[in-house]
C-alpha cells in the first residue's frame, strides 16, 4: 500500500475581494506525519450537497467543529435558519473540503458545489490534523476567542477557541490541553497575534 502524508493546513492567507470583504483561504501545500491512503472512509457527497443547499438558503449562523476519529478527520457543521430550523451535518473531511467550507462561510457557496465535482481520497493517520489546522488559524489574521477550558470527568482539560470567518460564521476548536497546544498559543501571543 502506498504511504503518504495526512493533509494538514500550511497557512491561512487573507485577501480582499471586490466587495472589500475579507476572504480567508487555507493553503494546504505542506503535510505532516505519515499515513496510508484509505479506501474505507470517504467524504459524503450528499452531505456536501446538503451544505451547499443550506448556504444557498442563507443561514443565520454556522459553526464548524472538527473531530479526529479512527485516524480520520471529521467535520461537524451546525446551521441555524431563521431561529427555527437547526441542522447538524457530519462527514469525513479533507483539507480541500475545509477550504471549500471557509469559502462558503465567506459568501462563496459555489466552492462546495465545485468540491463535489471531483473525487477525493482520504488518508488515515495517527497524528491529529486538528493541531496543525489550529496552528494555522491562530497564526492567521483572524481574531481568536478563548472560552473557559472544558474539564472532562477524568480531569483532562481542553482548550476551546473560536475564529470568526464572517458574521455569525465560526470555526471552533476544542483540543486537549497539551504541551504542544500550550506552545502554539504562547508563540502566537508572543508574536503579537490578536487573542481575545
Amino acid at each position: 500500500m502506498k504511504t503518504t502524508n495526512p493533509v494538514v493546513a500550511n497557512n491561512v492567507n487573507n485577501s480582499f475581494n471586490k466587495n472589500n470583504k475579507m476572504n480567508y483561504l487555507i493553503d494546504f501545500s505542506s503535510v505532516r506525519g505519515e499515513g496510508t491512503v484509505a479506501q474505507s472512509a470517504t467524504v459524503d457527497k450528499q452531505v456536501v450537497n446538503d451544505l451547499f443547499k443550506a448556504f444557498m438558503a442563507i443561514p443565520q449562523e454556522v459553526v464548524v467543529k472538527f473531530k479526529h476519529a479512527d485516524g480520520y478527520l471529521k467535520m461537524v457543521v451546525h446551521m441555524n435558519h431563521r431561529e427555527k430550523f437547526f441542522r447538524r451535518h457530519e462527514t469525513y473531511a479533507d483539507t480541500k473540503l475545509i477550504e471549500s467550507m471557509i469559502g462558503a462561510m465567506s459568501g462563496k457557496p459555489g466552492s462546495l458545489e465545485a468540491y463535489n465535482m471531483e473525487e477525493h481520497s482520504l488518508e488515515v493517520s495517527d497524528i491529529d490534523p486538528r493541531i496543525d489546522i489550529f496552528r494555522q488559524f491562530i497564526n492567521s489574521p483572524l481574531r481568536c476567542h478563548f472560552e473557559a477550558d472544558f474539564v472532562a470527568g477524568n480531569g483532562d482539560r481542553y482548550v476551546c477557541a473560536s475564529f470568526n470567518i464572517s458574521y455569525r460564521k465560526q470555526i471552533k476548536f476544542c483540543l486537549k490541553r497539551t504541551e504542544e497546544i500550550e506552545t502554539i498559543i504562547d508563540e502566537a501571543v508572543n508574536a503579537g497575534i490578536q487573542v481575545a
